[in-house]
């Protein structure tokens, strides 16, 4: 592999880079950014103040904490989240890393606020059998990280399989949308590509 660095400067940057090229479209605050790309806070604190110079990054502060989010007007947004990708597994995104606490998951994507798009049908997607007070608990970590509310919309896999087999328009609108995918337990004939028409061209479907 290319040392990035010798292109982008350092390697705390090339992480924060890609963490916000190929993770979750979201605002990151100061500390969690540290403890996602596991570099000290001084050397975060550094390269995100150069990325927003840069104009890769833009800031705004609430109750406290200072947030970090991808500037949607930063030309180079496609070619970095590229060359992120050809070089190697993106940052995780923690935030959703205890989804498999909540149950039995088959399914899960992210969409709407999380992939940029406002007023999308849901937020977060989920097939499974969940645990409820886990499900709530989830959600309210995440609505507390990222300071906002969010929609999210769980069903059984029977349900879902019904609501697939007659071609359900919110499924459609969820599908033919950007979405990002976190887990896929699905069996082929349920998956989401197999849902009535093809998706619309530009879609993007981002597989975790």
């Amino acid at each position: 592999m290319f040392p990035l660095e010798k292109i982008f400067g350092s390697r705390t940057r090339v992480k924060i880079i890609a963490l916000f090229t190929t993770g979750v479209k979201r605002p990151y605050f100061v500390r969690e950014i540290s403890r996602t790309v596991n570099e000290r806070l001084n050397a975060v604190r550094r390269e995100l103040d150069i990325l927003q110079k840069f104009g890769m990054l833009t800031s705004y502060d609430d109750k406290r904490r200072k947030y970090y989010l991808m500037n949607d007007k930063f030309a180079l947004i496609e070619e970095l989240a590229s060359i992120m990708k050809k070089a190697g597994p993106g940052v995780e995104d923690v935030l959703f890393k205890s989804i498999d606490t909540i149950g039995d998951v088959k399914y899960a994507c992210l969409s709407g606020y999380f992939t940029g798009v406002e007023g999308g049908a849901t937020d977060i997607f989920l097939v499974g059998t969940l645990h409820e007070k886990q499900l709530e608990a989830f959600v309210r970590r995440i609505e507390m990280t990222i300071n906002r509310e969010i929609v999210y919309t769980p069903m059984t896999e029977s349900e879902y399989k019904y609501r697939k087999n007659f071609n359900d328009v919110f499924l459609r609108q969820i599908f033919a949308s950007p979405h990002k995918e976190l887990v896929n337990r699905l069996s082929p004939d349920l998956q989401p590509s197999t849902l009535g028409k093809k998706q619309k061209a530009g879609a993007v479907v981002d597989r975790v």
